[in-house]
């Protein structure tokens, strides 16, 4: 029998820590996000500046990395390239910045930013996801 994996408080903890210290020494204002498999918040912060229209759009980008198991950028891809019914995909968002988080192969949540370009809210969420490494 498989054992279902989840996240800790301290793997969330250092995974929304060091996003935050990525955007930080770049002066970059986004929101982070990070839920569990269901798509359901397990932590949150917006940084000082960060729009308001960031926090949703975050924790939505988590989600959308969580249940459907992919990066949000590989929906933004299908997107550039025409394919017509990628918007009405429900709860996909097609904007990068949002990760799906696995451990020993399993997928476990999704890390996600908004506020800055996608490269860096990838780039952000990147460092985030590096915390469980």
């Amino acid at each position: 029998m498989r054992t279902r994996l989840e996240l800790d408080a301290a793997e969330i903890d250092s995974m929304i820590a060091a996003a935050n210290d990525e955007a930080s020494c770049n002066s970059w204002a986004v929101s982070i996000a990070v839920v569990d498999e269901g798509g359901h918040l397990l932590a949150f912060r917006r940084l000082p500046g960060a729009s308001r229209s960031s926090v949703q759009i975050s924790i939505d980008k988590a989600r959308s990395a969580s249940l459907t198991r992919r990066p949000t950028s590989f929906f933004e891809q299908m997107l550039q390239e025409g394919k017509a019914g990628t918007p009405t995909l429900h709860d996909v968002i097609p904007m990068a910045g949002g990760l799906p988080i696995e451990v020993q192969g399993q997928v476990v949540g999704g890390i996600a930013v908004s506020g800055v370009k996608s490269e860096f809210d990838v780039q952000i969420a990147q460092a985030g996801l590096n915390a469980l490494s």
